[in-house]
This record gives structure tokens, sequence and C-alpha cells, in this order.
């Protein structure tokens, strides 16, 4: 029974008597409580049985989407889903009626280390086979972890997975603010930490880090603080072997790929189950998880102890160098901004994308655009169309990356253009890096036409077009228009530069996961030889077009040579220290 209406009255409280809820509730005992809920174990009068009633806090109508999911979830029949009898609300509460389990949480017997390896399998079974059934119904769990998984009592494991659909109405006051995150921060997918949208495939990405944590002993993200722990989402956990290497390798590889941080080339579901299922029998040995065979070792030195509590600033402050950058190209290409105006505009912006990215780039387009409207309306015009586009598609999603193109700007007037494409796809992973390659590749053709350069650099071609002169002070938006395809329709090569950029992306966002040394270094060869082979191909393309092949060569061999480096220097994912119970 689902009731959806509002009702008054909904807890009552006999003198002398346990408080009475939607009238046939008896509370009788706390046995769980969250930050935005209370669990009771309550007696169902009506139907003379023991039941688990949630009470949760509210702060707005019970409405939306958050609704809906709830309710949906309320309708979920499967024998591993914690069943729900009745979701009711009054003007402070939501009450959730459900099936009372007598049992523990898989978080108490990660914590006792009493988990053998074959029912850590099972369970992870268990749950796939509880989120296939909800993913089916359109209901999305977003808080899979082991305090929501029930084990039932008895001689085989019945897990029980909790809250389906709570996730949304407990955070129901969160839900219409940009970038908020729901859940518990250490089983969060990275797109789920970032505030992107999520679907099916960040229940598997939790279920996977559980597994990995009843495997491991130890969650490998969570840190003493939400920065540390976001940190650590976002630079990968240690491949789960390199802990067991007494597990099969094939099911440590299944597990990295079920956590792959990008939700496109995240494992499915039913992908998972499968084979997962196929490693069921291997895992008969009942080795726990307190008797992993690792030699005690140290802590970690102040240097790892101050990259975990410092790392995070990483990104941050890398988006706040190139919003420096843009800022000062922005005020140093014109006379519209006073002198006295440029060092505080340039630390302004710095410090605005630093600490608020997303409303920092919204305030650094309008400085960088602001002279190009002075110099000429209609191309800032185009511009500012072009900018609100990129941002809105693609800088609200990802604020923290969205100003990486302006690194392709930086090291193409530094004749070290070529370093750009691998670093976009490493840094922004698959789709993210291509858009990142492609947008870098198009914004430094675009700057090579608008500088003073004799050559377009790598192509080669003649910067004869002159575009600053004859654009500046236009106000008619079809002159503008025709003179900034009138390069693209002479030179059609100039178009295929970022294309080319953006193919050659590809192998560093697959391959380049700063684990395996030897795995990124393929991974830039391959992006590398994706580079040469497309600007190669250009005069086989484009039959009135010569490539200067030996200097674009040279380049390459240089760029390549710092690409290697910064491998080298980069840092390694490293293992996290033990957890107490985790040592022998």
């Amino acid at each position: 029974m689902i009731n959806s209406g509002q009702q008054t009255s909904k807890m009552t409280r006999e003198p002398g008597a346990a408080p009475l809820v939607l009238e046939r509730y008896r509370l009788m005992e706390r046995i769980g409580r969250g930050g935005f809920s209370t669990v009771y174990r309550a007696d169902d009068l009506k139907m003379g049985r023991q039941v688990a009633v949630k009470v949760i806090q509210r702060s707005e109508e019970l409405s939306g989407r958050a609704g809906r999911e709830a309710r949906a979830a309320a309708k979920l029949s499967n024998p591993h889903i914690v069943t729900v009898f009745e979701l009711a609300e009054d003007e402070q509460n939501v009450y959730l009626v459900s099936e009372l389990v007598e049992g523990t949480t898989l978080a108490r017997c990660i914590a006792e280390a009493s988990l053998v390896d074959r029912d850590a399998i099972k369970i992870s079974l268990q749950v796939l086979e509880a989120l296939g059934h909800a993913h089916g119904r359109g209901v999305i769990h977003r808080d899979i972890k082991p305090d929501n998984i029930m084990l039932a009592g008895g001689r085989d494991v019945q897990a029980k997975v909790m809250d389906f659909g709570i996730a949304q109405l407990e955070n129901t006051q969160r839900l219409t603010r940009q970038g908020d995150v729901i859940g518990t921060l250490a089983y969060m997918s990275p797109e789920q930490a970032d505030g992107r949208p999520v679907d099916g495939a960040t229940d598997v990405y939790s279920t996977a880090l559980t597994l990995y944590e009843c495997l491991a002993g130890f969650n490998p993200f969570k840190g003493e603080g939400a920065a540390e722990t976001i940190a650590r989402i976002n630079a990968g956990a240690l491949p789960l072997l390199q802990l067991r290497p007494d597990l099969p390798e094939s099911l440590s590889g299944l597990i990295d790929e079920a956590m792959e941080p990008d939700p496109s080339l995240r494992l499915g579901l039913r992908s998972f189950a499968a084979g997962l299922a196929e490693h069921l029998p291997a895992g008969a040995a009942e080795q726990k998880t307190a008797l992993l065979r690792r030699a005690r070792r140290r802590g970690p030195g102040l240097p790892q102890v101050l990259a975990d509590r410092l790392g995070f600033l990483a990104p941050r402050v890398a988006n706040a160098a190139l919003a420096a950058l843009v800022a000062w190209a922005a005020a140093e290409s014109s006379a519209y901004y006073p002198l006295s105006w440029r060092l505080p505009l340039v630390l302004g912006a710095s410090l605005a994308v630093g600490l608020l990215p997303r409303l920092g780039l919204a305030a650094l387009a309008v400085m960088a655009l602001l002279p190009v409207a002075a110099f000429s309306m209609a191309l800032g015009a185009f511009l500012a169309g072009a900018v609100a586009a990129y941002y809105f598609v693609f800088g609200l999603a990802w604020p923290r990356v969205a100003l990486l193109p302006a690194l392709a700007a930086g090291l193409g007037a530094l004749g070290l253009g070529l370093v750009y494409p691998a670093v976009a796809g490493s840094l922004g992973r698959l789709r993210r890096g291509l858009v990142l390659a492609l947008a870098g590749g198009a914004v430094f053709t675009a700057l090579q036409l608008f500088s003073n350069s004799a050559n377009i650099d790598f192509l080669g071609i003649p910067n004869t077009f002159a575009l600053s002169g004859k654009l500046a002070g236009s106000h008619n938006p079809v002159f503008v228009l025709r003179e900034l395809a009138r390069p693209l329709r002479d030179q059609p090569v100039l178009a295929a530069q970022p294309v080319i950029w953006m193919a050659a992306a590809l192998p560093a966002a697959l391959m380049i996961r700063r684990r395996r040394l030897w795995v990124d270094l393929a991974g830039l060869a391959l992006s590398d030889g994706l580079l040469t082979t497309g600007y190669l191909a250009l005069p086989q393309l484009f039959k009135d077009y010569r490539l200067p092949s030996l200097f674009f060569m040279k380049t390459l061999l240089i760029c390549a040579i710092i690409q290697v480096v910064l491998i080298l220097l980069s840092p390694r994912t490293k293992l996290p220290a033990a957890s107490p119970h985790e040592l022998a």
C-alpha cells in the first residue's frame, strides 16, 4: 500500500505509551539515525508484525523527481531489496515503512573482518540483481555502500539493499542547487562527486567499490576530509591485484573496469554480474580479509602525508593559473583596460576561478570579451555566442578543466603546441579529452590567424589573411562572418588540424592513468603516432598543400621528449595506508 496523499496528525502519543505513527505503527526503539532521518523498530498494530519506520525530516513538499522516485522505489519487489510497505507524509516528516531485517550490515562485517571472499562476491551478485530490477523500473539508488546493505541471519548469506529512492528523498532541498552532490562521498562515482547527472552506471561503480573494500579490507578513497576524499577519487584506486596478489588477475581486472572513472567506458551492470558469476566458484577459499598477506610497513612519510592533504589543491591551482593566463592575454592585447587595472584583474580572475570555478569562468569570459567587443562589435558578438555555448555545454559540467584549451595557446606561443593533444586526453579522459583536444586545436589555430606571425605553426601556411586589420572597428556581422570563413575556404587544411589533435588525444584518454608506467608510455606513443600520421596524410588529402615535414618532425621530437618527462614526473597511484584490521 502506497499512501501518497498528505495526512495530518500522523504521530500521536497516548499517556505513558510509545508514539503512534499513521494510526497503526507503534514506535518502540530507535535502531538507526542519519543526517536527515531516524529509523525505529515499530509494531504494526493492524497486521500484528514488527516493521522498520524511517522518519525523514523535510523542508519542502514531497513532489517532483524526488517524490516520484521514492514512490517508484516503494513499488520495487525483489528478494534482495528491503520491501517497502507504505510511504506517507505530513507537514513535518516523511514516513517510510518497510520490512524489518534481522541481521547486520555489510559495513560491520568488513570492520570485524568476518567476511570471506566467496561471500563478498555472492553479496555483490545479489546487490547487482537488486539494482538490475530497480534500473529496469527507472529507479537509481545513488547511495550504494556497505552501510546500506543488510545481511540477513541464516546459514547462507542473503543481502538486502536498503534505502532505494531515499538518496533523493532525504536530499530534496539540495536537488535544485547546481553542483551539489548526494550520497556518501567516499563511495560516490567521479561524476556524482562532480555534481553531474548520473544514471545506472553510478550504482555499478559504487557496487564495485564496495566489493573492492570487502576484498581489500578498506575503502581506498576515504580521507580525513571531503577535499582529501575527492582528491583520492580523482586520482583513482590502486589495482586490487597489487593489494591481493592471491586473487585471480581476471577478478581484479573486472573490478577495475567496473570502477572506471569515465562512465562511458565503465563496465555495464550485466557484464559485471556475468563476470563475477564466473569467479564465484574460485572464491571458495575461506580466506578472511583480516588475514591479508601484506608485510607490516611503516606509515606514510611526510611527503606522502602532505600530498594527501594538499593534493586536492592541484586542479584548483592549475585552473587559477590558466585563468591568470587568459586574463593577462586579454588585458595586454589591447588598451581597453587602464594599466593600473591589469594586475588586479589578473589576480581577481585567477582567485575567482580557483575558488568558485563556475562563477569565475563566467566572470573571466566577460572580462576577456569586452576588449574584443571594443575592437569589433560584430566579432565580439560571434565570440560571445561561441563562448556561451561552450560554457553551458561544457564549462558548467566540467569547470575545472574547461580552461585547458588556453594551455594550447600558451604552448603554441612557445612553439610546443604538439604537447597539448596527449595532455588533453590524459587529463580529460574520453569524452572530455576529445572535446578539450578539439577546442584546443581550434583556439590554437584561431590565435595563429589573428597573430602577426608569418606562418601558421606546424602547417607552414603563410599567414596572409590579415584578419586583425580587416575586422578592426567592424559592426557588420555579414562582413565579419565572411572574413572569418575565408581562411577555411582558401586553406581547408586549417580545419583539419583540430580534428587531428582530437584523434591524437584518444589513445592518451584511454590508456594514460598514472598507474602502470609502461601503459602510460604506450598510450603516449600511440597518441604521437596518430598525430604524426594525421599531419603526414594532409598532402594526400589536400592536393595543393605541402607539409614542412622536417620542421614538423623536429618539433614533434622535442614535444615527445617533454611529454615523456611529464609522465615520468607525474605521481603514480600510491598504496594507501593499511587500516588496523588489515595487519595480521
